[in-house]
């Protein structure tokens, strides 16, 4: 069955699964959340030194051992949200509306106003002279020469280019808003993992984690670009 045929037949959306209920939410995310934050700031506040260290310790580890798989899989999410889009189940409606509520214009302009907004202004300047004064791993020229100015402006447009495009708005948007609004599943992140592994996964701890999991990286990625947007203007100033 195409997806153009699923969402066809999925009118009327199933009862929402009854999630872990609990006052203040899920326990297992609110505990792992609210821990993290609290643990990160007071550890800013006692040593920030060392969790300065730490933390660029932690992203040299990560760009050196795992910086080529991120870059395949934001290629793999770019090339098959394009195979989508050129398939029937490019055309298929989803949200069970005739039309969307919220048109183009109004879409691009939420997310040119909020994450792309502080982080575009800072990295668009920021990013190149970085990947100019430091050769991106992908590229053998010699740091601060004429020869490092385009390794510098590609790795940058592969970062800000059609593939932040397509990891904001494409795959992880179509299966988030086909299992809610067709299926009636719940809106949260564990929800994209549904398809793989069913009803198991919107009801077990496990689906907990992966919450906790997208709400601190949603944090850390959405504080980070304010931070330089908030920086910048108080410079300007």
């Amino acid at each position: 069955m195409s997806l153009t045929d699923s969402v066809s037949q999925s009118a009327v959306p199933d009862p929402v699964v009854n999630l872990p209920s609990h006052r203040f939410g899920d326990p297992v995310v609110l505990t792992l959340t609210m821990g993290f934050i609290a643990l990160f700031v007071g550890l800013s506040l006692y040593d920030t030194a060392w969790l300065t260290e730490q933390i660029g310790a932690g992203f040299a580890w990560t760009a050196k051992y795992m910086g080529s798989f991120f870059q395949m899989l934001l290629l793999a999410t770019f090339f098959i949200a394009i195979g989508i889009a050129m398939t029937r189940a490019g055309a298929a409606k989803i949200g069970n509306l005739d039309a969307p509520e919220i048109s183009t214009f109004r879409w691009l302009s939420m997310v040119m106003c909020t994450l792309l907004a502080g982080g575009g202004v800072f990295f668009a300047a920021g990013e190149p002279i970085y990947h100019f004064v430091v050769t991106p791993p992908a590229f053998s020229t010699e740091a601060g020469t004429a020869a490092a100015v385009a390794p510098a402006l590609a790795q940058s447009f592969m970062h800000w280019g059609f593939l932040a495009w397509a990891v904001l708005g494409s795959l992880a948007a179509i299966v988030m808003a086909y299992a809610h609004y067709n299926l009636g599943k719940p809106l949260q992140p564990r929800t994209l993992l549904y398809p793989v592994f069913g009803e198991w996964i919107l009801t077990s701890w496990v689906g907990g984690v992966v919450d906790a999991l997208c709400v601190i990286a949603i944090v850390a990625g959405t504080v980070g670009p304010i931070g330089f947007l908030a920086t910048q203007m108080s410079y300007g100033l």
